[in-house]
């Protein structure tokens, strides 16, 4: 019989096929021969299925690991660091397990820088390590943060559902940080290139904080942008006022560009009260915030309270799971403002373009285009739905 190389995937095939047609009374040598391999072969693969459908899963072609490598002694000691280092949340790069193999092996770091990248490559590989994107960032386990989660919306969802508390008095409120400068972070470059330089703006208030809130029924509160500066300072005194946005967002000042106490007591007065003003004498009303310190100020806590609002703190770490904000708001929003950026540099020339800086004025103006023209009502209602609050967001 000619000899033949299968890989785990075959070899499963063949097993599943023999465990079948034996079912049907066929026997081991009529099926090993159909499949051109001898029956002691179909009896050892039978013995290690477990660790062959274990391989397959990780997309190994083999059980055999091949020679061994270098780092084969200290394979333990650097995997179970890297695991623990991965639990724990840490990104790893190659170079980050090379150095670890020169704490527990010196000799290592005397080959050449190549032959380091090689042999830390192979051990990755061979213990199922790859390079990944990071598709999700948080400082706890997952499934801990969606069993939180889905405990938070068993506690809230009769709370919110109650007849006499309205959808439209429902509100979501987060902060999202803006940019008068969205330049990318990637470039093109010769190939081959060692180092990919780049340019960032110097402009020190080309980033602003925009403070949006929804409520359940698909009303869109007045945005807020926060912009670099003082409270009493040049920008509020005089470039405010002749601002052509004035009227549809507003507009204040603080040394960080960041939402803190007394602007998120100006966003309560300027923003909320007015949206509830027009609200039944006694009608309750409620208010998702996440764990930001600013929100649960004594000042800020007394004043919704003395309103009649009833603030919920959303669990910490799982604002990407049921705060509707978070979930359906931020990109769709986000990307609409971009894009009128991206019109507005297309405008300026090639050479303009690679350096381009917008006033605030033009990023308000972008901001309310996006928010009453590109984020609609359907798009707010989506957004409470996806977080786990369908059951009672109006058709």
């Amino acid at each position: 019989m000619v000899k033949k190389y299968l890989t785990i995937g075959q070899k499963l095939d063949i097993l599943n096929d023999c465990n079948q047609r034996q079912l049907n009374g066929e026997s081991l040598k009529s099926v090993a021969r159909s499949h051109g391999v001898q029956p002691s072969q179909i009896r050892t693969w039978k013995k290690k299925v477990d660790q062959l459908a274990a391989s397959r899963k990780r997309k190994k072609k083999s059980l055999n690991k091949g020679k061994e490598g270098r780092l084969a002694q200290f394979e333990d000691d650097i995997i179970g660091w890297a695991l623990d280092r991965r639990e724990a949340g840490f990104s790893l790069r190659y170079d980050n397990i090379r150095i670890r193999a020169i704490e527990v092996y010196p000799e290592f770091g005397n080959l050449p820088p190549s032959q380091q990248y090689h042999s830390v490559r192979r051990l990755c590989i061979r213990n199922c390590l790859r390079i990944r994107k990071i598709t999700h960032q948080s400082q706890r386990i997952p499934q801990d943060l969606i069993d939180e989660a889905q405990a938070w919306l068993v506690h809230m969802r009769p709370i919110l559902a109650a007849p006499d508390l309205h959808q439209r008095f429902i509100i979501n409120m987060d902060q999202t940080p803006m940019y008068l400068s969205m330049h990318p972070k990637q470039t093109l470059e010769l190939q081959g290139s060692r180092t990919v330089h780049g340019r960032i703006t110097t402009e020190g208030g080309s980033r602003f904080t925009c403070t949006i809130a929804i409520s359940a029924n698909g009303d869109k509160l007045k945005p807020m942008c926060i912009f670099k500066g003082t409270v009493r300072g040049r920008i509020v005194q005089r470039e405010f006022p002749q601002n052509p946005t004035r009227d549809d967002i507003i507009l204040c000042c603080q040394t960080a560009a960041w939402q803190d106490k007394d602007n998120m007591l100006l966003w309560i007065d300027r923003v909320l009260v007015p949206y509830l003003q027009d609200r039944a004498l006694g009608a309750p009303a409620a208010i998702l915030l996440d764990q930001f310190k600013v929100h649960w100020t004594n000042e800020v806590l007394a004043r919704l309270n003395q309103l009649g609002i009833t603030p919920y703190k959303i669990p910490a770490g799982c604002t990407g799971l049921v705060q509707p904000v978070d979930v359906g708001i931020g990109k769709p929003f986000k990307d609409h403002v971009r894009s009128q950026w991206s019109a507005w540099r297309d405008d300026k020339g090639a050479d303009a373009s690679l350096k381009l800086v917008a006033s605030r004025s033009q990023g308000c103006q972008w901001v309310k285009n996006a928010w009453y023209e590109k984020v609609t009502t359907e798009t707010v209602k989506n957004s409470w739905r996806k977080s786990g609050f369908s059951y009672f967001v109006e058709e």
